[in-house]
């Protein structure tokens, strides 16, 4: 299958970056915090995001995202572990994960900020103590999570294990710090939420090597359920200032055991999946260029990249490549990104240089 999308509509809403982090409902209305480096706020859509409106962000609503569980209650997972900083030992293993769970009983109550939150301990084995790429202490971190048809709350998580002891040269030379490489896994829930288990490891680098050294290891993981059990995972490798791989991973089990990893683009972080009406699967990410790939076949192949909008830079002179993506009407793609291109040409100081976009693009199909 070819596809020849084309850009219909295109609007900014101003400065801002990684518009990645969005909250939808069934009945069409969705949320996406922004933040900048001098605020913050929000962008609403009614219509399952083919309009979006600029609102004042409410001061008890951060950068969360929920998701809509089958008893049509909503739920959150907060990022980072919840006690990493009271643990923190260099390279340490056998370390506690705590995973932060925000509940709301509507979409209204998300907004209103009537939310709860609880802390559920995960026994990960081998999770280790490592550095982030920014210099950062990392132990761990939960990146997206959808429920299955199964009913069970799939997870993936990436950082560092007792195990994982390949090192990337760029953050020793630059950084003057070991960095390892990073490894995903997964947890999952039986019981909504309510507690986790391990479940296995995604991909590692000491099983499947990346050719590029300075890779940061398989990150940012995306799972979509394409079939009933037929998990698809799109994983970024990507490092500072280096072109490393997204790549696929299948798993036909509900994500019991994955394939081996393979590539799909040369570039690529923080991968969005979006099953089209249609069947079309949907991958939205960037930082080179902001891009999509389609696949036709439940992400067993990908097209080639269709670039949104063209932007080839180093970090602060590129996007950031962190994206939301909706389906907003039959073979209508909706997306929200950010890009530099006009904030450099303004000659904003470094740091200041991205804005929030949304663009509506209809996905022809040769």
């Amino acid at each position: 299958m070819k596809y020849r999308p084309e850009i219909i509509s295109k609007e900014c809403f101003g400065a801002g970056h990684y518009a990645c982090n969005y909250s939808a409902s069934s009945d069409g209305r969705a949320i996406i915090p922004v933040f900048y480096w001098d605020g913050a706020y929000l962008l609403a859509s009614r219509d399952f995001g083919a309009t979006f409106e600029k609102q004042d962000l409410p001061e008890k609503m951060r950068g969360v995202a929920f998701r809509e569980l089958s008893d049509g209650t909503f739920m959150g997972i907060g990022e980072g572990n919840a006690v990493h900083r009271a643990i923190w030992t260099e390279k340490c293993g056998d370390i506690p994960f705590a995973l932060a769970i925000y509940r709301a009983d509507s979409f209204d109550d998300i907004l209103a900020g009537n939310v709860s939150t609880s802390i559920c301990p995960v026994d990960i084995p081998g999770l280790a103590a490592g550095y982030g790429d920014s210099n950062n202490t990392h132990t761990g971190c939960a990146i997206s999570w959808r429920q299955l048809s199964s009913g069970d709350i799939y997870v993936m998580m990436y950082g560092q294990f007792r195990d994982d002891v390949t090192l990337c040269p760029y953050f020793r030379e630059y950084g003057k710090y070991d960095f390892y490489l990073y490894r995903t896994w997964a947890i999952a829930s039986h019981d909504m939420g309510r507690s986790f288990e391990f479940v296995t490891t995604v991909a590692d680098c000491q099983t499947y090597p990346i050719p590029d050294v300075n890779a940061e290891g398989y990150c940012e993981a995306e799972t979509i359920e394409c079939e009933a059990g037929h998990l698809v995972s799109i994983l970024r490798t990507g490092g500072h200032e280096v072109y490393s791989p997204l790549y696929c991973a299948h798993s036909y089990d509900f994500g019991k055991t994955w394939g081996a990893p393979y590539e799909i683009n040369p570039w690529g972080v923080l991968p969005r999946l979006l099953k089209m009406s249609d069947g079309t699967l949907v991958c939205a990410s960037g930082h080179i260029h902001t891009m999509l790939l389609f696949s036709s076949d439940n992400g067993v192949t990908w097209s080639e990249p269709f670039i949104v909008d063209e932007c080839d830079g180093k970090w602060d002179k590129s996007p950031s490549g962190y994206t939301s993506v909706f389906e907003c009407e039959p073979g209508v793609i909706s997306l929200v990104y950010d890009d530099p291109k006009e904030g450099i040409a303004e000659g904003r100081p470094a740091g200041q240089t991205r804005q929030i976009y949304h663009v509506k693009i209809k996905i022809n199909k040769e």
